[in-house]
């Protein structure tokens, strides 16, 4: 609640030292932030957007909530975040399904990181499932919604940091890993 008013985050948090405040205003005045491109580019590609910010598990819980991070798209300046950290945090609340180019498509902000998919010759590959199966989940289902229900052929897990592979079984299952008809790489 305090974000959406451009407060500090949290009321047992400590505020910025007056040295940090200090660098916080010279990067703002220094870094070149009039320039948007990435802004722009960031933008192409865009397919859709989920008609929900909140994705629960099975029994209610929520797994991710963009919606707590909506105070990054009003603009405001916060004296506790560093302007470059803001302005990548903005870039993130681009929320959706983008075509990076044919073939290729990503869903991002439904997680910590983005999902991936490969249009395949039988099917989807699937490049970094996020941290949970519930957001990884929702992401093929936003992907079959707009693109193509294919089914999932591949898992790639590009490193071993939990939100790059965590959500594997949002878009496969063990048996069809067992049985080969899921290949993870």
């Amino acid at each position: 609640p305090g974000a959406m008013a451009g407060k500090h985050f949290h009321p047992k948090g400590k505020m910025p030292s007056e040295h940090t405040l200090k660098i916080l205003r010279q990067s703002r005045g220094s870094l070149p932030f009039s320039d948007k491109r990435d802004f722009e580019e960031y933008k192409k590609g865009f397919i859709a957007a989920p008609d929900f910010w909140v994705i629960k598990g099975k029994d209610g819980n929520v797994v991710w909530d963009m919606e707590r991070y909506k105070f990054f798209l009003e603009g405001k300046e916060f004296d506790s975040i560093h302007p470059s950290l803001q302005r990548q945090s903005t870039l993130n609340m681009s929320y959706g399904l983008y075509e990076v180019i044919p073939g290729v498509y990503q869903v991002r902000g439904f997680d910590l990181a983005n999902i991936t998919f490969v249009e395949g010759k039988t099917g989807w590959i699937v490049f970094d499932p996020l941290t949970a199966q519930e957001t990884a989940r929702a992401a093929l289902e936003l992907l079959h919604q707009h693109v193509d229900e294919r089914p999932v052929k591949a898992v790639v897990y590009s490193h071993s940091h939990a939100d790059h592979f965590g959500g594997v079984l949002g878009v496969t299952t063990r048996e069809a890993v067992a049985s080969g008809d899921v290949q993870i790489i």
